[in-house]
């Protein structure tokens, strides 16, 4: 018999949701966020490697991090971590007894969805809802840099936007430092609910959240807060962080509704990490997907571009089902494991995966995954 009130999948994450309570209009639940052993890229949905990913990784930094962030005054829906019985547990505790937790538990809340009316999305959900407690149904991307891989570059590419749009000179190049008038940083928004991201405007996402400015400014702020938070602990475990993904939830504290993080905060599927130049991240397998897919991949970019066309709400209905999907090798997925395994550990401090030898550095078995992982591509 399940534990759980209800059970959610979602072909599009990676995560399983089990319900302690359900939230209700007034008041959140309680959920488990399991993360199982496969991938999302493209916007696709979920993929089965063949070599079951160890997200326990994910979890657990996640979990890490949102308890460092607690410690300076940033709520979340972050709970705990779950142990082997169920009961809840500190991430601190569950490293020190070297217990891979992949479950997460969070204050959940419900889902409103916008609705795809005329060949467009509708947000008015969001302007009057019958519920307190809600997914915000924005992702917040602050930029650090924009590398090539930045989707940045794609959208000037594809003349969505220009360099000036955001604000950058016409002679900006990919891994030049952000100008010092724009902060240094670059926020930029995108859709949650939409089958392909759509990137807004400041102002347009205000405007599909239903927001103040006010409050949407202090949003902005909180991520601009956390954002500097997780870049200098990166730098003091010797990574550079590059970018990074936010989501926050709106649960009512006091009769006053506050926007808190939510979802998983700078992990190796959120943001874009480097250690010593070298790319700790999803974007690892993404990209060794594109090289190995490429019709395939061209055909997820083709079936976006006609559906925004042809006003049709997923694109994955417009894929020719003819190509056929080629997955990275066994090799490369247990040196992608290995990877994020010797990087959770240098990120923590604590050798809690069995990579590498005792006998050597942190550092040093981060280094050594490295290297194998190049191996593992040739």
């Amino acid at each position: 018999m399940s534990k759980y009130v209800e059970e959610i999948s979602k072909a599009t994450s990676v995560k399983r949701i089990g319900l302690i309570l359900k939230p209700s209009p007034e008041s959140p639940g309680i959920g488990d966020m399991d993360y199982r052993p496969v991938f999302s890229v493209f916007d696709y949905g979920t993929i089965e490697p063949s070599v079951p990913l160890d997200n326990s990784t994910v979890a657990l930094m996640a979990g890490f991090n949102f308890e460092f962030l607690r410690d300076q005054n940033i709520d979340s829906h972050f709970l705990g971590m779950v142990n082997e019985d169920g009961s809840l547990t500190t991430t601190k505790n569950a490293i020190s007894r070297s217990y891979l937790s992949n479950i997460m538990r969070v204050r959940f809340v419900n889902r409103l969805l916008p609705e795809f009316r005329n060949g467009s999305w509708d947000y008015s959900v969001f302007q009057d809802s019958a519920v307190n407690n809600y997914v915000q149904p924005i992702e917040f991307i602050m930029r650090n840099e924009l590398p090539e891989s930045s989707s940045v570059w794609r959208r000037v590419k594809n003349r969505e936007l220009t360099l000036a749009d955001i604000g950058l000179p016409d002679d900006f190049k990919p891994g030049m430092p952000i100008p010092e008038e724009l902060g240094g940083v670059m926020l930029d928004f995108s859709t949650k609910f939409e089958p392909d991201d759509r990137y807004l405007t400041p102002e347009q996402a205000r405007e599909l959240m239903s927001l103040s400015p006010e409050r949407f400014e202090g949003i902005n702020e909180t991520t601009k807060i956390v954002n500097r938070l997780m870049t200098d602990y990166a730098e003091s475990r010797g990574f550079r962080r590059l970018d990074g993904k936010f989501e926050y939830v709106v649960i009512v504290e006091d009769g006053e509704p506050k926007d808190v993080l939510a979802d998983a905060v700078c992990t190796w599927h959120e943001d874009r990490l480097t250690w010593d130049g070298f790319g700790v991240s999803k974007q690892r397998i993404r990209d060794e997907v594109k090289k190995l897919n490429p019709m395939w991949y061209a055909d997820i970019q083709r079936a976006k571009e006609q559906a925004k066309e042809e006003g049709v709400a997923d694109f994955r209905d417009l894929m020719d089902k003819s190509i056929e999907y080629t997955s990275p090798s066994s090799a490369f997925f247990e040196a992608i494991n290995t990877l994020f395994q010797a990087a959770t550990n240098q990120w923590i401090g604590e050798r809690l995966y069995s990579v590498g030898s005792k006998e050597e550095s942190l550092e040093d078995s981060l280094n050594r995954a490295v290297e194998e992982f190049e191996k593992a591509k040739l």
